[in-house]
């Protein structure tokens, strides 16, 4: 009687602690409609309080951190106004306490609720026995070999199950349980396989139409095509996505959400269940089949050519930071493959930093929000193409430039932004008239011979700037690291109690704390980019430096490795926003100067913890010491 009545209040504890988080957290990014000029609204202001890099944040921190922090709060606020310094300090003192009463009360339901039996014993693991890690490339090279050659292949299957369409899924992103058997655009897997022609070995990237895998479910991919790898010299698999909000639910956060913890935690703490995980098997089988397809095909696929790198600052128009201090990479990074038998058809990588969330408001249809419709353009040129996240943080797409002030669903305006993203990627290197040219050539996408003289309609080509476009010496250097970091935030590891998600969980019965596995990755083109391979969603100031990053223990990515230093999100694993430490809070406000009031904060409610960025970063650096 006594395990049932505990079952019981676990049951009630965890649903009242896990349906907001699915609820708020991922869905909270409503935002008042977005018009082409970088203008602000609530949303971008939600740390305000932190933009001279001074926010208090004492929680799990020693009583002298605390003081030299609010000594240097004050010493910061003393320039401002008496009403700022005052609404600053208020939203400071709020914080706190929302931290530290999230923090008390999730360690008091810690001792309610019971694990199940999806959490392993942190004593008995063996981080190197751990299996379907790729380490990468054994040597690093300083400059291209002699007759090095970039050779590339590409090929992408349909990910929706085969019974979609009579059978309901899961939308993952926004509400829980918002089942459909409908969608706009399908979902994807896109994978490129390369190597620079040295016998160094083969990378494979596969990308999924999702808003996120865990590293456990990219290890089932890993073990899949493990035979193939090993046989064709794949030394490196790295399995992200687009973070697409209204995909199939591959978090197991959304689907059935209810069910599978009152049987997790009742039934199958009674012995007369199996644990159930939210994360659908028909789903999953369909990722692990295709990605190990689409490996195989690319593979098959690889031709000799060229790679060339291209970049423009697409931020004024098209993108947004929602979190103060607004630091942010705003470019659009475009490598282009060009085969040598010119009759054989060049693919597209592009990476810019953007949620693909806006299809989701208001539509329960699955779909890939603006990314198929990017590659509707390009492959309407004669590329194929494949999105890869960058530094992803809490940044949005603005689509007031492509709306061109049409009356539009949220679907429609998702769909406009792809196909003006599609003619951004493609005229990166033209001029104007030859953008305009190439905008019809393509089939007027846009529709400007129809809307384009309704008044606020804005051409794309307009006032056009080209940028240059560099060859990419033909070197690919990667390797990563897996390494065990701490799930400080009580939230989350109730999450992972209940067994709704696929994270590898361990618990140290010793500390009363809890980890996981994640991994980290570092790889050169050339020395044209080199890229960050991180596990979460990363913030601007930790690649780019400023205000924000003040109190933080290293310095910026750039500041530490150049600026040619970019971030793939999400990429092999997603273990939620990656924000400074000292700026780490998970339910609170911020004062928002310019707007005189208080806004909410509550990213990091979907995050490991407080010091997530700096594990991140260490493990990172030491990756990369360890290959220079």
């Amino acid at each position: 009687m006594k395990k049932i009545l505990l079952s019981v209040l676990s049951v009630v504890l965890c649903l009242c602690l896990i349906v907001p988080i699915g609820v708020t957290a991922f869905a909270k990014t409503e935002e008042a409609p977005i018009v082409a000029e970088s203008s602000v609204t609530l949303e971008e202001y939600l740390a305000d309080a932190a933009a001279k890099g001074n926010r208090v944040q004492v929680v799990n921190s020693n009583a002298n951190d605390t003081l030299d922090k609010i000594g240097d709060a004050f010493g910061s606020l003393a320039s401002t106004s008496p009403k700022t310094v005052f609404m600053k300090l208020l939203a400071k003192a709020i914080n706190l306490l929302s931290n530290t009463l999230i923090n008390v009360i999730g360690k008091a339901l810690g001792f309610v609720i019971p694990k199940t039996s999806v959490i392993h014993d942190y004593a008995d693991f063996d981080l190197d026995s751990y299996g379907n890690f790729y380490k990468g490339m054994s040597e690093f090279l300083d400059a291209p070999a002699a007759g090095a050659k970039w050779h590339l292949g590409y090929a992408q299957a349909s990910i929706l199950p085969d019974d979609f369409g009579t059978t309901p899924y899961t939308m993952g992103g926004y509400g829980l349980m918002a089942t459909t058997t409908e969608t706009f655009d399908g979902l994807w897997v896109r994978t490129i396989v390369l190597n620079d022609g040295t016998g160094r070995g083969n990378v494979a990237f596969c990308v999924l139409d999702a808003i996120g895998i865990a590293n456990a479910d990219v290890r089932l991919i890993r073990e899949a095509i493990s035979d193939f790898a090993a046989k064709n010299n794949i030394v490196s698999v790295n399995v992200s996505v687009t973070h697409t909000h209204s995909g199939i639910d591959l978090q197991g956060v959304w689907d059935n959400t209810v069910p599978n913890v009152l049987n997790n935690l009742f039934l199958s703490n009674l012995g007369l269940s199996e644990i159930h995980s939210g994360v659908n098997r028909t789903f999953l089988k369909k990722i692990v089949d295709q990605c190990t397809a689409t490996i195989k095909s690319a593979y098959s696929d690889m031709k000799g050519g060229t790679l060339t790198l291209a970049k423009k600052d697409i931020a004024d128009n098209y993108l947004r930071d929602r979190t103060a201090p607004y630091t942010f990479d705003g470019n659009l990074y475009r490598l282009m493959f060009t085969p040598d038998n010119k009759s054989e058809k060049g693919t597209v990588i592009a990476s810019f930093s953007a949620h693909p969330e806006n299809s989701g408001y208001g539509h329960v249809v699955i779909s890939a929000d603006f990314i198929p419709y990017i590659e509707e353009v390009v492959n309407k040129a004669g590329y194929n193409f494949i999105y890869i996240q960058g530094c992803i943080g809490t940044i949005t797409y603005q689509r007031g430039a492509s709306d061109d002030g049409l009356d539009l669903t949220r679907h429609e305006e998702a769909v406009r932004y792809g196909y003006e993203m599609g003619y951004i990627i493609l005229g990166l290197t033209k001029s104007e008239t030859e953008c305009r040219t190439m905008n019809y050539a393509l089939g007027d996408f846009l529709g400007e011979a129809e809307y384009g003289s309704n008044e606020g309609y804005t051409s794309w080509y307009k006032d056009w700037k080209p940028v240059s476009e560099a060859t990419v010496a033909p070197m690919l250097n990667i390797a990563h690291k897996q390494y065990i970091i701490e799930v400080s935030n009580v939230l989350m590891d109730i999450v992972g109690k209940t067994g709704i998600t696929d994270y590898f969980f361990l618990y140290d019965k010793t500390t009363d704390k809890y980890y996981t596995v994640t991994e980290s990755g570092y790889m050169e083109l050339g020395d044209s980019l080199l890229v960050e391979l991180c596990p979460g969603e990363t913030y601007g100031e930790l690649l780019m430096g400023g205000e924000g990053l003040k109190g933080f223990k290293y310095q910026s990515l750039r500041e530490m490795y150049g600026e040619n230093i970019i971030v793939f999100d999400l990429m092999n694993d997603a273990i939620g926003y990656i924000e400074p430490d000292d700026d780490f809070v998970m339910a609170g406000v911020q004062y928002s100067e310019k707007k005189e009031s208080f806004d909410t904060d509550t990213w990091c409610l979907i995050s490991w913890g407080k010091n997530t960025a700096s594990k991140v970063i260490s493990e990172f650096m030491d990756l990369v010491d360890s290959v220079k």
